[in-house]
């Protein structure tokens, strides 16, 4: 049986020739596929197949996410995207929070020196309290990804290891990912 690309309902094969297997449902003795992915047949079984799985927001995902609010010592952040090589993870409403202490390595006294409102940043979840997850950008790929201007709200572009403004000139200091603004933002 030749791979093919399938969507939750497809007619896959019959029982008369196949068992249904990892991803498939049976029912009138035909096999329809439960979820996208690709069909194969391996011993008799027939099953679907992702190519990335999807899979839920967990301790240790490195997620893209908009700063949606400062209030001092936190960093409240929408979180749009979670990262994760072979899985991809579904969109969410829910927020996270970024303590200070898990900006940079060393002492950060004040948020709103290291992020401003709508900035993107890439950050990993470290942990999950109260039903809340709790992020960490201090790694060197890690951080704000695309920065705007606090006055203006333009774009902010790399001189010299300082973020400065494109349209007004405004500079300004932010804890960056070594890819700033290299990184292909799709969502």
């Amino acid at each position: 049986m030749d791979k093919k690309f399938v969507v939750p309902g497809d007619f896959i094969g019959t029982e008369e020739e196949y068992l249904a297997g990892e991803g498939t449902f049976s029912e009138n003795e035909r096999i329809y596929s439960t979820i996208t992915g690709e069909s194969g047949e391996a011993e008799k079984k027939l099953s679907v197949a992702q190519a990335k799985p999807l899979r839920a927001l967990a301790i240790g995902t490195v997620i893209i996410g908009t700063v949606e609010n400062v209030v001092e010592p936190i960093a409240l952040v929408s979180m749009k995207v979670g990262l994760g090589g072979e899985h991809r993870f579904g969109e969410t409403d829910e927020y996270a929070v970024l303590h200070a202490s898990m900006i940079r390595k060393g002492y950060v006294k004040n948020v709103r020196d290291e992020y401003k409102i709508g900035d993107i940043i890439r950050a990993k979840i470290v942990d999950k309290r109260n039903g809340e997850f709790r992020l960490s950008t201090d790694a060197d790929d890690l951080g704000a990804i695309k920065a705007y201007c606090a006055k203006c709200r333009h774009a902010m572009k790399v001189e010299s290891g300082i973020l400065q403004c494109e349209d007004c000139g405004t500079k300004d200091n932010r804890k960056i990912a070594k890819d700033y603004r290299k990184y292909d933002i799709k969502y």
